[in-house]
């Protein structure tokens, strides 16, 4: 489960002019922040940049991933299998939601309001990513 005292490591792409939005992009199982923005800096052949939104690429803290026989993995939550059907592990799915929620309330301590903050993933499934707004 999270902890208080755990930051998320960031991998930042500051906004060209003023900052009035921001844009969080959830990596996948394995993956870090870092990770996944030099994917997309090969994909578009350059930095996915705007003018008014920082991108904040976190990476998930090393925990035990159940898929990988209990192996330490970037994982954003745990889960028994690699399913569409299998239940989810919520105690860390919380965890993570928790996080999640302190990445999106420094963005807000920083003057963007929260209807200016957009988290994305291309691998998680949207229960996760629901769940972050009953911690926010």
């Amino acid at each position: 489960m999270a902890s208080a005292s755990v930051r998320l490591q960031r991998s930042l792409v500051l906004p060209t002019g003023r900052h009035s939005a921001s844009l969080i992009f959830l990596h996948g199982s394995g993956d870090s922040g870092q990770g996944l923005r030099k994917w997309i800096k090969q994909v578009l052949t350059q930095d996915l940049a705007f003018q008014h939104i920082k991108i904040i690429y976190p990476t998930a803290p090393s925990r035990p991933y159940t898929p990988l026989k209990g192996g330490i993995s970037n994982v954003w939550f745990d889960r028994l299998k690699i399913s569409n059907d299998c239940p989810e592990h919520l105690e860390s799915i919380d965890g993570m939601c928790r996080l999640l929620a302190d990445l999106i309330d420094d963005e807000v301590k920083s003057g963007i309001s929260k209807n200016r903050i957009l988290v994305v993933s291309i691998t998680m499934q949207v229960k996760f990513l629901k769940n972050i707004k009953r911690f926010s």
